[in-house]
């Protein structure tokens, strides 16, 4: 955790927007997110930008369709890509594992709009997690890569290749750097990965996260649904991000291990504002603080000192705001600049 970052209450956002110019998200960004903008996720230009494919050029053995909206893992005789992979990985060599500007033109665009942020004081990227994005990528008769030894092995160095690329070319801003996992397959923990052990995810988690952390950057992970949380705060992470909207409870439940986490210098990041289009109807910050105030006041009750809490949390959405409308993605983090601004003022932190 770099020394110089205080979190603050300060707002960040998943990654996910619906705007389909990367301009006009940075525009919602630059009025919401002050402290610590993200670059912008745009699915709604292609399947390049959709969080399973984004981060897959130079999977090895992967095979996209775009016009198809299709893509799936086949073994060849060409290991080129393996081979390049693995001493990529073995060397430290993130040069050949670029995300480009077709599949993350948010990232992109980032230069150009920083210089607007006057308070900025950290910046933030995002990957798709290991586990989401080896569930999802399948051979063609449907086996997930997460029970094939070798692709299970391919994502994750790809992922921390990926990530180590990513840092790289964010700190030519000279700000702390802050990197999600991206997932939300840890809500099927119990059913579909039955056979996955925790011994295996805790190391899965904690390869990528050592190889964020290698570069300076936070570590952190991000799942919108319920999981086992003692297994993810188990893990080598600086940050917990979690749906403090629909399952603050299932998170705060956890509390003597999440007063462990905060206590070794843990970020919790509260995704306070929902993200559906039911959720967001009637609801304002002053409900939402009430709402963090009460689990502000149960964490209490278990011995942390809440303003100690909130000195090591973080304000966002509770998942992206990708799957709204331009104008429901507005509102959800417009309630996490007011949720953050409130709190910031109420208990005296930060500027």
């Amino acid at each position: 955790m770099p020394n110089n970052f205080k979190a603050d209450c300060a707002a960040t956002a998943i990654g996910s927007f619906p705007h389909l110019d990367p301009d006009s998200a940075f525009g919602l960004i630059t009025r919401t997110l002050p402290e610590i903008p993200c670059w912008p996720q745009l699915p709604k230009r292609g399947i390049q930008e959709e969080m399973c494919v984004q981060y897959t050029e130079g999977m090895p053995f992967f095979h996209l369709i775009p016009e198809k909206k299709k893509f799936y893992l086949a073994i060849h005789d060409d290991v080129s890509e393996l081979e390049s992979l693995y001493e990529g990985s073995s060397t430290n060599d993130f040069s050949g594992f670029a995300v480009s500007p077709g599949y993350a033109a948010g990232l992109y665009a980032m230069e150009k709009h920083l210089s607007k942020f006057k308070r900025i004081k950290a910046v933030k990227g995002q990957i798709v997690g290991p586990i989401t994005l080896a569930a999802n990528l399948k051979d063609e008769e449907g086996t997930a890569a997460l029970f094939n030894t070798t692709y299970n092995d391919a994502v994750i160095k790809l992922l921390c290749l990926k990530a180590q690329w990513q840092i790289n070319f964010l700190s030519r801003f000279n700000l702390p750097v802050i990197i999600f996992a991206d997932e939300p397959f840890l809500s099927c923990m119990g059913s579909a990965f039955a056979t996955v052990s925790r011994d295996t995810i805790v190391n899965t988690f904690n390869e990528v996260f050592r190889s964020i952390k290698s570069q300076g950057a936070m570590a952190a992970i991000h799942c919108c649904g319920n999981t086992d949380w003692g297994m993810i705060l188990d893990t080598a992470l600086d940050i917990l991000s979690f749906d403090a909207f629909l399952f603050m409870d299932k998170v705060l439940a956890y509390s003597t291990d999440v007063r462990k986490f905060v206590e070794r210098g843990g970020i919790l990041s509260w995704g306070i504002a929902p993200t559906t289009a039911d959720g967001l109807e009637g609801i304002d910050a002053d409900s939402l603080i009430a709402k963090m105030e009460k689990g502000l006041e149960y964490l209490s009750q278990k011995g942390m000192d809440k303003k100690v809490v909130l000195r090591n949390s973080l304000i966002t959405p509770s998942c992206g705001t990708g799957t709204l409308t331009v104008a429901e993605s507005e509102k959800a983090m417009t309630l996490t600049y007011e949720v953050s601004t409130i709190l910031k003022e109420r208990y005296g932190l930060g500027p």
